[in-house]
């Protein structure tokens, strides 16, 4: 095609794909698929359940946020990937069309945010040289996500926080992030629950458990970002219950 910005790949937040077989007789309900690329003309999606065949014409639903495109479309690629069948497909009709959702018109500040944010953390995995260096770059954007969100949800319900003689922490302080060493320094209790320490977290691939955990300075691991978020949970529950 002349304009080969119609085949670049978009990066769309939350993106949701449901295929069915077309025609009145295959009937049926649209089957959720794992989307792999979006782009303009057309979509590659894998499925585990689904049996299509090419040139087969097929009806589909994208959600994107809250926006939903319905249409129809037609296999134009299939291949085998990891226990899976994956689809390319080409669109025939689709309502309204990609152009149409994200023009000027019908984008809103929070769309193009959501868009702009998963754009961004794209371009970061995208940069990645390995596999492993994939999974580190995600574990790295979790962890700051997560972070940076528990930092300003706290800030907004409690202002200041007091230490145990009765000056004010500077939230602002206790939370540092370093994307060049790709950690996150935050304040925990210590092993006697009361003392507070700064620790640097940082995303690393565990051989024992062949997943990122989240390591901690002084060699403690966190099993998932749940665990993070609980530990930072658990600390401040102190230091709120001593300021009361």
């Amino acid at each position: 095609m002349d304009n080969r910005r119609q085949d670049k790949r978009l990066h769309l937040p939350d993106l949701q794909i449901k295929v069915k077989k077309w025609g009145i007789a295959e009937g049926g309900q649209f089957i959720n698929c794992t989307p792999v690329d979006v782009s303009f003309n057309g979509l590659a999606f894998s499925s585990d359940s689904l049996v299509l065949e090419l040139l087969q014409k097929i009806e589909i639903q994208l959600s994107v946020g809250h926006k939903t495109l319905e249409g129809s479309a037609v296999i134009c690629h299939i291949e085998k990937v990891q226990g899976t069948v994956r689809y390319g497909v080409l669109y025939i009709d689709i309502k309204p069309s990609l152009e149409e959702t994200f023009s000027l018109d019908n984008l809103s500040s929070a769309m193009v945010e959501d868009v702009a944010v998963n754009m961004a953390d794209n371009a970061v995995i995208g940069s990645a040289s390995n596999e492993t260096d994939v999974l580190i770059r995600k574990g790295q954007i979790i962890l700051f996500d997560a972070v940076q969100t528990f930092k300003l949800r706290l800030t907004s319900l409690v202002g200041n926080v007091n230490d145990d003689h009765g000056n004010a922490y500077q939230l602002d302080g206790l939370f540092e992030f370093s994307p060049e060493t790709m950690s996150v320094t935050v304040p925990l209790t210590g092993d006697d629950g009361i003392t507070l320490e700064k620790r640097t977290l940082s995303p690393v691939l565990s051989p024992a458990q062949h997943k990122v955990v989240f390591e901690a300075s002084d060699g403690e691991q966190f099993d998932s970002i749940l665990d993070v978020l609980q530990s930072l949970s658990d600390t401040f529950q102190t230091l709120l219950a001593e300021k009361a």
